[in-house]
C-alpha cells in the first residue's frame, strides 16, 4: 500500500464521477477484501454493498489477516478500514456500506477492541453510513443488546430464526457447500436447487438477508444467485461482479407475446431457374442474434424453417472485421473491398452493383430498408463512393442509378433526391417514388415503429409483381446492427423479431409466386453477442456480450425458392454475388 497514492486518487475520481449515478440492484460482498490489491478502495470504488475483514487481536492491535502468521505490520483495521471510511465521511463522499467484520481470535476482548476503535473515528459514527456486523467469533447471543447500536451480528444457522432478536441480526452467512456441489458452470443440478431454494425461502421468511461462503465464483454462478433472491453475492472479484450484476436486468429480457410464424410449403421447382431475385441483409445479425430471437419467441422463427442453410466468411479486403460497407458491397458486387468503401474497389475503381446489372437485363429493382436510404447497405447497391459518410455523393449516385424506388428513411434529404423519386405514400408507391420512413433512420421497434417494415415489405412485392417483369429486390433490416452497438437485448430481439415478419412476407410471396428465389443473410455480426442464459418456455433471453463493434464471426445464410440449394456450404461474402448471377444465369461479360 505504500506506492498507492496515484490509484488512490484515480479511484477516487471514478468514485465522484459514476458512483453516484449508479443503480445497482443486487448487492455484492467482496469476500475477504483485504487480499485485494488495493484493499477497501477497490471494492468501494466498484460498488460493493458489502466488505469482509478478518480481524486479529495482537498485543493490543487489531490486524486484518486469516492467520496470525500471515499478519504484516502495515494491515492493521484501522489504517485499511477505518480512516478510510472517516475519510470518505469528512468529505460528504460516504454511501452506505456494510463493513463485515469477522473475528479471529477470542470472542469478546477482540469485539470490544473493536467498538473501542470504531469509537475514536466519531465522524465516520456520526455520519451513519456503515453498519459494522461481527462474524466469525462471537459473544454470547444472549449479550448481543449490550453492544452499541452500530454494532449488529452474523448468524451462521438457520434454525431457530423465530427465537432469536432480530434487531441486532444483520444478516445468516451459510456454507455453500454444505447445500451444493455445483461449481459455477452450467447449471445447478435439482436437488441441489431446492435444497439451496428451501434454505434461502427459510432466512427471507425471518426477514433476514442471506449470504453463502464458499461460493462459485463465475458469471453464471453470479446470475443464478441473483435470481435465487440471494441478497449479498459473495465473490473475490467485486469489480466485475458489480459492473456484470449492475447490467444483468437489462441485458435480460422476456418478449410477452410471440410473433405468429410462416410455414413455407416448398411449391418451387429447386431446379427451375428463377425468375425473381430477393437479398435480404439483417445488419448486424449473427447467429446468436438469430438465436436470441428465437428463444424469445418461444423456440421458433419463420427464418429457421428453410432448410438451405451456409455460412459466410465476411472478413473485408483491409480487415478482418468488416464494416456495413464492404460487407454490402462484396454482396453486391462480387468483390472485398477496404472498410467505409462503398460500390468501388481498393483502388477505388468503380464495381458494377447487382442493381446495375439486373436493370440492365430488363429486371425492375426496389430497395426497403430501415436504415436511411444513404446507409452504407442500401448505397452499395447503388453507389459508388470511396468514403461510407459522403451523403453528398452517395445521394447523388442515388439521383443517377437505375434503382426503381426505395422505401427508406432519409428525409433530410429529400430536396436533392427530388431531382429523380417522387415523394409518395406506401399505398402509392410505384417506380420513380420514394417512400419515407423517417428523417435519418426509421423509428426503432422500441420506438413505436409497429409494423411498418413489413408492411412496406408486402407492398414493394406488390407493386413490383403487378409490373409483371422479373425484379430485383433489396430488403435491409438495418437496426439489429444499432441494437448491438447499444449492447441492447430487447432492441436486438425486437429488431430481429420485425425482421422475421418481414421474412414471412416474403415466404409467403414465394409460394404464391414460386419463381421468386429470397436469400437471406448478414453484412457482418455486431457485439460479439452471447447467450448467457434464460427461459424458452416463458421467452426470457440473458444476453452478455464481447464488445460495442463488430466481429470477426461467420454469418449464415438462408436460401428459399427454385435455385435456392446453390447458397449452401461455407464461402467468402463475395461468392453470394456469383452464385446469384449463376443461378440467374445471366451472362455479365
Amino acid at each position: 500500500m505504500k506506492n498507492a497514492t496515484p490509484i488512490l486518487v484515480f479511484l477516487m475520481l471514478l468514485l465522484k464521477l459514476s458512483w453516484l449515478s449508479a443503480q445497482h440492484v443486487y448487492s455484492v460482498h467482496s469476500h475477504n477484501d483485504y487480499e485485494q490489491q488495493y484493499p477497501f478502495w477497490y471494492a468501494y470504488t466498484a460498488g460493493a454493498g458489502s466488505i469482509e475483514a478478518d480481524v486479529i487481536l495482537k498485543e493490543g492491535t487489531l490486524f486484518v489477516a486469516h492467520s496470525i502468521d500471515e499478519i504484516s505490520s502495515e494491515n492493521t483495521f484501522e489504517r485499511l478500514y477505518l480512516k478510510p471510511l472517516q475519510q470518505l465521511a469528512g468529505n460528504g463522499e460516504l454511501r452506505s456500506l456494510q463493513l463485515l467484520v469477522d473475528i479471529k481470535t477470542a470472542a469478546e476482548e477482540t469485539l470490544q477492541a473493536v467498538v473501542a476503535s470504531i469509537y475514536n473515528y466519531p465522524t465516520l459514527l456520526n455520519a451513519g453510513k456503515v453498519s459494522f456486523v461481527i462474524s466469525g467469533n462471537r459473544p454470547d447471543q444472549a449479550t448481543y443488546a449490550d453492544y452499541p447500536n452500530f454494532i449488529s451480528f452474523d448468524l451462521q444457522d438457520p434454525d431457530g430464526l423465530e427465537t432469536v432478536d432480530r434487531s441486532k441480526i444483520a444478516m445468516v452467512s451459510l456454507n455453500y457447500k454444505d447445500y451444493s456441489v455445483w461449481n459455477g458452470y452450467g447449471r445447478m443440478v435439482k436437488n441441489d436447487l431446492e435444497k439451496v431454494t428451501e434454505v434461502v425461502e427459510k432466512v427471507h421468511n425471518a426477514g433476514i438477508p442471506i449470504r453463502f461462503w464458499g461460493t462459485p465464483d463465475t458469471k453464471t454462478a453470479w446470475s443464478s444467485f441473483a435470481k435465487l433472491g440471494i441478497d449479498l453475492i459473495n465473490t473475490d472479484k467485486p469489480a466485475v461482479a458489480v459492473q456484470y450484476l449492475s447490467k444483468l436486468i437489462e441485458r435480460t429480457y422476456t418478449r410477452t407475446e410471440p410473433i405468429p410464424v410462416y410455414i413455407p410449403e416448398y411449391k418451387h421447382k429447386a431446379d427451375r431457374r428463377p425468375d425473381n431475385i430477393i437479398v435480404m441483409i439483417g445488419d448486424g445479425n449473427g447467429l446468436a442474434q438469430i438465436s436470441s430471437a428465437m428463444i424469445a419467441n418461444r423456440g421458433s422463427l419463420s427464418l429457421l424453417n428453410l432448410r438451405d442453410i451456409g455460412f459466410l466468411k465476411t472478413a473485408s479486403y483491409d480487415n478482418l472485421n468488416t464494416d456495413s460497407a464492404a460487407g454490402a458491397t462484396a454482396i453486391a458486387t462480387g468483390h472485398k473491398t477496404n472498410n467505409r468503401a462503398i460500390g468501388v474497389d481498393p483502388k477505388g475503381r468503380l464495381l458494377e452493383d447487382l442493381i446495375e446489372i439486373t436493370t440492365g437485363k430488363g429486371f425492375n429493382t426496389g430497395i426497403v430498408t430501415t436504415d436511411a436510404i444513404f446507409g452504407a447497405t442500401p448505397s452499395a447497391f447503388f453507389a459508388h463512393r470511396k468514403e461510407r459518410d459522403d451523403t453528398k455523393g452517395l445521394t447523388s449516385d442515388l439521383v443517377d442509378s437505375d434503382l426503381g424506388f426505395f422505401i427508406a428513411g432519409g428525409k433530410q434529404e429529400v430536396e436533392a433526391i427530388a431531382k429523380r423519386f417522387t415523394t409518395v405514400t406506401l399505398e402509392d408507391l410505384k417506380f420513380g417514388s420514394a417512400v419515407y420512413l423517417g428523417e435519418n433512420k426509421a423509428p426503432s421497434v422500441k420506438e413505436g415503429r409497429g409494423n411498418v417494415f413489413p408492411d412496406a415489405v408486402k407492398q414493394a412485392l406488390k407493386t413490383l409483381k403487378n409490373a409483371k417483369k422479373p425484379f430485383f429486390l433489396m430488403i435491409e433490416g438495418a437496426q439489429i446492427d444499432n441494437g448491438g452497438h447499444s449492447n441492447d437485448i430487447e432492441k436486438i430481439v425486437e429488431e430481429m423479431l420485425d425482421f422475421d415478419q418481414a421474412v414471412a412476407e416474403v415466404l409467403e410471396f414465394i409460394d404464391r409466386n414460386p419463381n421468386t428465389l429470397v436469400i437471406i443473410t448478414a453484412d457482418h455480426e455486431t457485439s460479439g453477442l452471447g447467450i448467457a442464459g434464460g427461459d424458452l418456455s416463458e421467452g426470457t433471453i440473458q444476453a452478455d456480450f464481447l464488445t460495442i463493434d463488430h466481429t470477426g464471426i461467420m454469418v449464415p445464410i438462408f436460401a428459399y425458392g427454385p435455385g435456392s440449394s446453390e447458397f449452401r456450404g461455407v464461402y467468402e461474402n463475395n461468392e453470394v454475388f456469383d452464385r446469384i448471377i449463376n443461378t440467374l444465369k445471366l451472362n455479365t461479360k
